[in-house]
């Protein structure tokens, strides 16, 4: 696992285990003094002075739990602990952790009889339940990312064979499973025509680059190809200089490594950003499935066809997949818009039509509302797509880009709204402008443009502001 990547989910996993280790310790005080006092007991001792005690074993254990767990080692990742040693982990870190509470006791000298052991014991349980269980659920989710198709890093090793030899070893012994070797590429054998069309073909996340000094200048064009593509690159090498914005230095498997890379790293961010997705596409599919309902209702009835039209569009660095939209158009649309062809509007590879005659009297409605795009909440929550980023094309329209750099466009989620949408919709005519803005996005991007994007879209979506 990438250092940088390891480093975030420690802190995100360290924040978690200390809420589980404080909500362990009110939670057993609670159970001890308003539980098991008064049903079973029947003690009318004053709860205040003991429960009183919880708060400050919470300030306490709060920052001494997650080092206590850190120098167990419980959030090493290689080699990967079983679950049988880490249970015998987390119970030593709260062994450490209910010495330095006894240890408190004695130096401040508080008073023993205010110290409730059986409520100190139903904490050691409580959190070595709930933090097995975290340990169990993250173990699980990490290894089930990579089962995920969407999730997938593909990898493309580019290098003489024993290095590449080498790296597949690397590769083949994370715990993750999240990468993929889909293609090799050697230098020495193929020139970059090749390179470019394997970037194409196998649809690659990320490429990693083993250097010998044969073949320096051939990976220079080759990181120049990735960088107007926007695809992330990885070097064994410190001693190449490139145009690329942001370098990171990191290691893999012990391996120093410098990161070229057009877009943002993981970050704090970007988690919100995928809570903002995961929650907003939910509660919009919730508040807004009444209106499904009734719109699919009339698609139906005020044309022949589905009343869900989807279409193979490409996502992230060109992957395909199934985006969904209330059926506008009559059923043969996609046969009829070669016949159409010589009215297209946009320069480039998109086509927009104007008063598209294969719309039908609904459709119009829908497309200048934007209702007919309410199906792709469902691509949002799925994690094919997010609500800001540029827009998806069909697969036919991003294979005829004509330059190479607006494939960079494709580095990110596609969204459901983005600068084009509250820059101009269609009334952008050429392609080159819709291009810029998203790139405009993709270089500025924060979670603050984001929310900006969001709020703008409203009126832009309720007035049907440069709709067609």
């Amino acid at each position: 696992m990438l250092s940088r990547q390891h480093n975030f989910y420690q802190q995100f996993l360290q924040l978690v285990d200390a809420l589980l280790i404080g909500a362990s310790i009110w939670i057993a005080h609670a159970l001890r003094f308003f539980i098991l006092n008064k049903l079973i007991w029947f003690d009318d001792f004053p709860l205040a002075p003991q429960f009183a005690n919880c708060y400050w074993m919470i300030a306490l254990a709060l920052p001494f739990g997650p080092l206590a767990l850190e120098y167990m080692g419980i959030y090493q990742t290689q080699p990967p602990l079983n679950w049988l040693k880490s249970v015998e982990r987390i119970a030593w870190s709260l062994f450490l952790v209910l010495l330095a509470i006894f240890t408190c006791v004695v130096i401040f000298r508080i008073p023993q009889a205010t110290i409730s052991r059986t409520a100190l014991g139903l904490f050691f349980l409580l959190a070595l339940g709930s933090l097995t269980i975290r340990t169990i659920l993250f173990r699980f989710w990490l290894m089930q990312r990579g089962s995920r198709v969407h999730l997938r890093q593909y990898i493309l090793l580019c290098g003489l064979r024993k290095d590449r030899e080498i790296w597949k070893q690397r590769f083949l012994s994370q715990q993750s499973k999240n990468f993929e070797i889909k293609a090799e590429f050697d230098f020495l054998e193929e020139g970059l025509e090749r390179f470019v069309e394997m970037l194409h073909d196998e649809m690659v996340d990320i490429v990693v680059f083993s250097l010998e000094e044969t073949i320096i200048p051939q990976i220079r064009e080759a990181l120049l190809a990735c960088e107007a593509e926007g695809i992330e690159a990885w070097i064994s090498a410190d001693f190449i200089q490139t145009l690329f914005t942001r370098v990171q230095f990191d290691q893999f498997a012990g391996q120093p490594l410098l990161i070229y890379r057009t877009t943002p790293a993981i970050s704090w961010e970007l988690v919100a950003k995928r809570i903002i997705d995961v929650t907003g596409s939910f509660a919009l599919l919730v508040l807004t499935s009444l209106p499904i309902l009734l719109i699919a209702i009339l698609v139906r009835w005020t044309s022949p066809g589905p009343a869900i039209f989807w279409q193979n569009r490409s996502g992230l660095h060109g992957r395909p997949f199934r985006m969904y939209k209330f059926r506008s158009m009559v059923t043969n649309a996609e046969q009829a818009r070669a016949e159409l062809k010589s009215m297209n509007e946009m320069s480039g590879p998109v086509f927009k039509v104007k008063n598209d005659p294969r719309v039908t009297p609904l459709g119009y409605w829908l497309r200048r509302t934007s209702l007919d795009e309410l199906p792709q909440l469902w691509n949002v929550l799925h994690g094919e797509m997010s609500l800001v980023g540029p827009r998806p094309l069909p697969l036919y329209e991003t294979a005829s880009f004509g330059d190479i750099s607006q494939r960079r466009r494709m580095s990110v989620r596609p969204g459901l709204t983005c600068l084009w949408q509250v820059r101009g919709r269609n009334q952008i005519t050429d392609f080159k402008d819709w291009v810029r803005l998203d790139l405009e996005y993709i270089d500025r991007w924060t979670l603050w443009l984001d929310i900006k994007i969001l709020l703008r879209t409203v009126p832009v979506v309720l007035f049907g502001w440069g709709a067609k």
